[in-house]
């Protein structure tokens, strides 16, 4: 996939040196994160024990076939711009059938940028865009009203060696062959498209487990191309139904926070207000993302509070942010990866990067959390050279 996008970074002020404030926030949990003040001595830095490093394990599918999530991710990824806003970035086909009793479940809503099937691949007429216009897609993805569900397994992620692109492209490069289940208009489609030398892929579950889990990204009518500039464009889901990151403009948005359910903000910019300081719980780090930012009570500050959060009872959703989810944000989603979910810093990067394409911690960043990765643990896992290779 070609996904280069043009970088954009909100002017920070580099003169400011850490501050951390938190902001209690009134949410439906009823926790708030008010007690946890900035720690000024080594010893309350140190975690009680050394960790004992574990392997992310992440859902694995069968190849031709891509998750709900990584569909959410994909519509969300942003370099620089968001993906979505490129017309040849992603081509949703809506298979499902329009005859007879299903034509009521076809009318409510589609997948937001879906078009139907028969625009593309006529089951009589065959294909109706030429080869060179579908090679321009970066990604088809084909769905029908429920779908097959094959076998889920898990596998180790212990590799840095992963596209940095998208992560649903280690799900694409190859069709599927489990498919003889699905719906015969999204077989004939499927295998059309094949035969033309694209490499589809299916939406596992099909329409109806996507809008069980994202509503609020299908839409009554299919958008022109031209309306895709309007289009919301959500955070990138880290951990499902509980972590989140994004940008300032994202988390300032109500109706995003409304349709994630957020309750907990961690706001790492240095000029960037807390947007709803009366309705959320905010824990507010004013960073910058110079070589000169020290993270040395940022870092187990913001991990804690993310962890306390998600731990909540009810458990919290939160959304982590920088100027534009990139750089800052980044080291404080991975030093809470690295400390709650006992990950190197390498799976823990490696996770980040196949939800949110564009993370980029600086190499200052990835120094201070190779660091902190020692602390943690008691040694040095992972080095700079793995990580930026």
């Amino acid at each position: 996939m070609n996904n280069s996008r043009r970088n954009s970074r909100e002017p920070v002020n580099t003169s400011q040196t850490v501050s951390c404030i938190c902001v209690r926030g009134v949410n439906s949990t009823g926790s708030d994160l008010s007690s946890i003040l900035p720690v000024h001595n080594k010893a309350a830095r140190e975690p009680e024990r050394l960790l004992v490093p574990a392997r992310p394990i992440a859902p694995y599918v069968e190849r031709g076939y891509v998750s709900s999530q990584q569909v959410f991710n994909l519509l969300s990824a942003e370099e620089g711009q968001a993906a979505l806003y490129d017309p040849y970035y992603i081509l949703i086909l809506d298979c499902r059938s329009t005859k007879r009793s299903a034509l009521h479940m076809y009318g409510k809503s589609h997948v937001v940028t879906a078009r139907a099937a028969v625009t593309v691949i006529h089951p009589v007429l065959g294909c109706l865009i030429s080869c060179i216009a579908l090679q321009k897609y970066s990604i088809i993805l084909l769905y029908a009203e429920e779908g097959s569900s094959p076998v889920v397994l898990t596998i180790c992620t212990d590799s840095f060696s992963l596209p940095l692109l998208l992560y649903a492209s280690v799900l694409i490069s190859v069709g599927s062959v489990k498919a003889r289940t699905d719906s015969p208009d999204l077989l004939h489609c499927f295998f059309q498209l094949s035969r033309l030398g694209m490499d589809p892929v299916i939406l596992l579950g099909g329409f109806s487990a996507f809008r069980a889990s994202y509503p609020f990204l299908c839409t009554r009518m299919v958008l022109l191309e031209t309306e895709r500039h309007t289009l919301t464009i959500y955070p990138s889901e880290i951990l499902e139904g509980a972590l989140y990151q994004g940008s300032a403009s994202q988390a300032s948005d109500y109706r995003i926070i409304e349709n994630l359910r957020i309750t907990h903000v961690v706001n790492a910019t240095a000029n960037w207000p807390d947007a709803f300081p009366n309705k959320l719980c905010y824990l507010r780090l004013c960073l910058s993302d110079d070589a000169q930012q020290d993270l040395v009570e940022a870092l187990p500050l913001a991990s804690r509070s993310i962890n306390a959060a998600l731990m909540a009872e009810p458990a919290g959703h939160v959304l982590v942010h920088c100027s534009v989810g990139r750089i800052r944000s980044s080291a404080l989603t991975l030093v809470f990866l690295m400390e709650h979910r006992r990950w190197s810093l390498l799976h823990a990067l490696c996770w980040l990067k196949e939800r949110r394409a564009c993370s980029a911690p600086n190499v200052n960043f990835l120094r201070q959390l190779i660091v902190y990765e020692e602390l943690l643990f008691g040694s040095k896992l992972t080095s700079l050279s793995d990580i930026r290779r």
